[in-house]
């Protein structure tokens, strides 16, 4: 079973492994927790380091030689492979498990992956890597986890926070741990005192929290209806017209209907998303959104986005922007402030 990132510090202390796993959806933690193994590494003598890139005909014998073969420079490597977002596939399972069955003590070999489902965290070479070595999964963090995160960063930069300090700073970095990170850095060398407060948060930070219409779909797909309504207020402060966003809108629930009436059919969403062409960075929205609307409901929010052009074109733009709100409330799992169901605008003219 993979270990989650705040108990690679102990699993370090305990031994270096000769095989690292580190995969997930958040990359300032998975950096963090290479940069753990690779100084823990440069204590022990591992004095150089090798970096592999899986690309298209890799060939996965030189993974293999390399984290087999004695080093040219130094009597200990590191040798880093960036898998990306792709499967080992039937060749890179045989190396990585080659590696496993014969580790060097003077080869220490890294994987890093992005995000990986439930059956490839449990296929046959990541449970062989697992038998000699270590997996760390970075699971992506919850809007609810964002607080208690910063709060622990603060204190670990010298900083001290009220709660409003952090409940903005989650806000304006909305779900961004590198931009949160980057902002903390930040706190600490204008605040003197190492005590944060409201202000010093609004004048230190700016805004990291923007938002384009792909990644406020993205907020509605997985059920974040506070982060959809302030993105939604960004997008209009940002001057974003209300038809571009119902646009983007009838989009994600277009495509979240058709998906939910394949998943119905044949039960595997994974097989629906791959058949769509649903690109891997919105497959994990999706599957949230699946899992909490099926295609019925789904087709009544289409029904009431699709109407957002028309009472932008007959001059009701601020009800446009309160049936957006509506919209995304809807779809988010929520009852907001509701505006009245829209009517289709006529085809007729006067007569």
């Amino acid at each position: 079973m993979p270990i989650y990132p705040e108990k690679l510090p102990a699993a370090l202390a305990a031994g270096l492994k000769p095989l690292y796993l580190i995969a997930g959806e958040e990359p300032l933690l998975i950096e963090e927790a290479l940069d753990q193994i690779r100084a823990t590494a440069r204590q022990q003598g591992f004095d150089e380091r090798q970096t592999l890139n899986h690309e298209r005909g890799f060939d996965w014998g030189r993974l293999l030689d390399a984290g087999t073969s004695a080093s040219l420079f130094s009597s200990r490597q590191i040798v880093e492979l960036n898998m990306g977002e792709a499967s080992p596939g039937v060749d890179g399972g045989k190396a990585i498990r080659a590696l496993a069955d014969r580790p060097s003590e003077d080869n220490l070999v890294i994987l890093r992956a992005a995000r990986m489902d439930a059956r490839g965290r449990s296929s046959a070479w990541v449970k062989a890597l697992e038998k000699v070595g270590c997996f760390v999964y970075v699971w992506p963090m919850k809007h609810a986890q964002l607080p208690r995160w910063i709060s622990q960063r603060l204190r670990a930069a010298g900083l001290i926070a009220d709660e409003a300090a952090v409940q903005l700073l989650a806000e304006r970095t909305e779900g961004n741990l590198l931009a949160a990170a980057q902002d903390i850095e930040k706190l600490k060398l204008l605040v003197d005192g190492g005590r944060v407060g409201v202000e010093q948060v609004r004048a230190a930070v700016a805004d990291s929290a923007r938002f384009d219409v792909f990644e406020w779909t993205d907020r509605i797909l997985i059920g974040d209806a506070a982060g959809a309504a302030r993105g939604l207020q960004r997008l209009r402060q940002e001057g974003i017209e209300p038809i571009l966003i119902g646009w983007a809108l009838s989009q994600a629930l277009r495509n979240w209907a058709q998906l939910a009436a394949a998943v119905e059919q044949t039960g595997s969403a994974e097989a629906a998303m791959r058949k769509a062409y649903i690109p891997r960075p919105r497959q994990a929205p999706f599957e949230r959104a699946l899992q909490r609307a099926g295609q019925a409901r789904v087709l009544g929010w289409l029904w009431r986005a699709n109407a957002i052009d028309g009472l932008v074109k007959t001059g009701q733009g601020e009800r446009a922007w309160e049936e957006l709100l509506t919209c995304a409330l809807l779809a988010c799992g929520q009852r907001g402030p509701l505006a009245p169901r829209p009517t289709q605008p006529s085809n007729r003219r006067a007569a």
